[in-house]
């Protein structure tokens, strides 16, 4: 063993002391704050919710719309500010314990052993030697300790994401492109169109309306019982869901004049039931949006109803899957890729993505999914030429084989309420949830993220995306348009009202509808320009769809065709 000299050692000892010191208050700061992160949500914070509740009594109170965004961007700011501090202080306990344990073995073996100069008399160097010793030994179980919560923890632990202007993480190769790069511009076949990305096909969207004064209004029809779910467009037919009153029912509506065609029940077939499970009191038994084909059009209910019918109203085929959902009740909306029907099934018992025969119902396949139970929904992509279904799920982000439910790919995403749907462009898939972060991430195998954000994340609305840029709506009001590739944020503003229904890209802009029903419309650019604000009159949630160079909107009360 190397022998040092009494300075030296002196040295080590002071060195160690310090280590010590600087360790253990860091462990004990950790703990803490650790236990605070707990206890502590500043998304359930009541101040915070009592006001968000008194705006959404008054919705045209500015007083209270300013107040509500500054108290929430106070609470994001204290939550990621002491959630980075929890993870910095890992890296500090760490280095803190190294250099304690490193400097003590130094020491070791070089002190001179002490012997009492009083035979018979208490020992005091060796009692003060017993009291290091188990004051070493508790400070080691303190820093030992809050080691192991904060890396327990870590996966809970948002990156502080990425400055504006800084350099882009490195990613790797671009995937394959997209099977279809143009969308479909006459059908909308799903939640936010085709693929579920949120970008329509066509030019000419009108950018200028008015509800109350039937400006570029072309129709209006009152929908016969209410749901969250968005329209989804066939050629000539368009089709939603609604339910109240004990019936639950999709209705087929005459896309160019408004008239309802048909109406099929979501309760008239053997084995259907009539449960209404406990949800959210807001969101009701219609969130999940229907999905279409040339063929045929399904719906599924917050019961777990699930039916299919023919375009002209004949029933293919019905059953019910299990209730799904959680707090919230049941929102995740159906996709259809070939001959499959694809279902994102959550609950607290089970979680899964089934595939059913699109024509009799017959289950293909189903794969179990990993996590906890999450609100999102299912988007289509086709990357390397391989078709896949992905979810953006907690706490992973996973694509399968939409004809045999293989699991092709699975990443690390986001954690918390999971609620927004992915994003896709040709090369990148992007996850968010609130009060977390931005991900970009190349899909396959490869777990290093393109880039990280947490300035602005969506609790409810989905962000759509193009090879140039990201576009995401929050529920404060906050829109915010950044770099797809590098991630930079290029622009945001402030819209006022809250925005649940999610923006889609159309024609040159991107259209953000606010929950009081005006719809804000930006260039789809690098630069913020405001093409115009449109007011519906009404209150709404859903996302519209877009065919044909007409705009259709769901309201609380009403279906709206806006055209030229």
């Amino acid at each position: 063993m190397t022998k040092y000299s009494d300075k030296q050692i002196s040295a080590f000892k002071g060195i160690s002391l310090a280590a010590g010191i600087f360790t253990l208050v860091i462990a004990i700061s950790m703990l803490l704050s650790l236990v605070q992160l707990k206890k502590i949500d500043p998304t359930s914070n009541p101040s915070l919710q009592a006001v968000k509740d008194q705006f959404d009594r008054d919705p045209e109170n500015r007083d209270l719309a300013e107040q509500v965004r500054a108290m929430d961007l106070m609470a994001r700011r204290a939550y990621f500010s002491s959630r980075w501090q929890v993870e910095t202080g890992t890296y500090l306990l760490l280095a803190g314990a190294i250099a304690f344990v490193l400097f003590r073995r130094l020491i070791a073996g070089n002190e001179k052993p002490a012997r009492s100069l009083l035979p018979g008399r208490p020992d005091i160097i060796a009692e003060r030697r017993n009291y290091r010793k188990y004051l070493l030994i508790a400070g080691a179980s303190v820093t030992l300790l809050a080691i192991v919560s904060s890396f327990v923890m870590r996966r809970e632990l948002p990156s502080p994401g990425r400055k504006p202007g800084s350099p882009p993480a490195a990613r790797t190769t671009a995937a394959h492109p997209l099977a279809s790069d143009l969308p479909d511009a006459v059908n909308w076949p799903f939640f936010r169109g085709d693929g579920s990305h949120g970008v329509a096909g066509g030019e000419s969207y009108p950018t200028s309306w008015d509800g109350a004064s039937g400006k570029n209004i072309k129709w209006i029809t009152a929908t016969p019982n209410p749901g969250k779910n968005s329209p989804v467009i066939w050629k000539e037919k368009l089709f939603i869901t609604g339910a109240g009153n004990n019936v639950l029912e999709v209705y087929c509506i005459d896309k160019n004049d408004g008239h309802i065609i048909w109406t099929g029940s979501g309760l008239d077939f053997q084995g259907a039931s009539a449960e209404v499970p406990e949800s959210d009191a807001e969101a009701g038994m219609a969130v999940p949006t229907a999905a279409v084909n040339q063929d045929y059009v399904c719906a599924i209910f917050g019961n777990g109803n699930l039916v299919c019918f023919d375009h002209d109203g004949k029933l293919a085929w019905g059953k019910n899957i299990g209730v799904p959902g959680g707090t919230y009740g049941f929102s995740s909306s159906l996709l259809i890729c070939n001959n499959t029907l694809l279902v994102q099934f959550d609950s607290q018992e089970k979680i899964a993505i089934l595939g059913l025969d699109l024509k009799t119902g017959e289950k293909k396949w189903e794969t179990a999914r990993t996590g906890r139970p999450v609100n999102s929904s299912p988007v289509l992509a086709t990357f390397g030429g391989q078709p896949q279904v992905i979810i953006n799920g907690n706490p992973n982000v996973s694509a399968y084989d939409p004809e045999t439910g293989q699991e092709l790919w699975s990443q690390p995403g986001v954690s918390g309420d999971v609620a927004p749907s992915l994003a896709v462009n040709s090369t990148l898939v992007y996850a968010v949830t609130d009060y977390y972060k931005i991900i970009a991430m190349k899909p396959g195998k490869d777990n290093s993220p393109a880039w990280e954000d947490n300035t602005f994340t969506p609790d409810v609305s989905s962000p759509a995306a193009n090879d140039q840029y990201l576009f995401v709506a929050t529920g404060n009001g906050d829109a915010a348009c950044y770099n797809s590739e590098k991630g930079d944020t290029l622009w945001s503003h402030y819209f006022n009202n809250p925005i649940y229904s999610s923006p889609v890209i159309a024609g040159g802009n991107v259209y953000f509808l606010d929950r009081t029903g005006i719809m804000h419309i930006a260039r789809a650019d690098k630069e913020f320009t405001l093409v115009g604000e449109s007011p519906l009159g009404e209150n709404t949630d859903a996302t519209p769809a877009f065919s044909e160079g007409k705009i259709f909107i769901r309201s609380k009360n009403n279906l709206y065709c806006i055209s030229k």
